[in-house]
């Protein structure tokens, strides 16, 4: 069973990702920050008009992502599931191996990446029993992250 794991960061959708940052920040208070490509970057548009950051202050990346929906993002990123469309919630996993083995045991369809979109951490990407979309991260392998 998972334990220690927890709530990276929650991805909504915006087809207005500048009106969604504006309501966020000037209405809730929360603060946006920049986002951090790593070296291995795939395909991600960091325009501030289709990616913000709503950080949280735990680590570089952890808080509220807003992305602008993109149907070539799961093709140009080689993934089953978009994670760029309808949202997801991404959870934090110590071992990412260990259950990348049981989806696989279990015959569940997932697209494991790299590093590809927050440094120092690797993805899978999922539906879960009704059709919702997960990411699960952990450190990329010989990374502390």
């Amino acid at each position: 069973m998972l334990t220690d794991w927890s709530i990276h960061h929650v991805n909504l959708q915006a087809r207005d990702v500048r009106r969604a940052a504006a309501f966020y920040t000037a209405v809730l208070g929360l603060a946006e920050r920049p986002w951090a490509f790593p070296a291995t970057r795939g395909y991600l548009p960091g325009d501030p008009d289709k990616l913000a950051l709503l950080g949280d202050g735990r680590d570089g990346h952890s808080g509220l992502h807003l992305i602008a929906p993109d149907d070539d993002f799961a093709r140009k990123n080689d993934l089953l599931f978009n994670p760029s469309k309808g949202g997801h919630v991404a959870i934090r996993v110590p071992d990412l191996d260990a259950v990348i083995a049981r989806l696989r045991d279990a015959g569940i369809p997932h697209s494991v990446t790299g590093e590809f979109a927050i440094p120092g951490l690797r993805h899978v990407y999922l539906e879960d029993p009704e059709g919702n979309l997960l990411e699960l991260n952990g450190p990329v392998r010989g990374s502390a992250g």
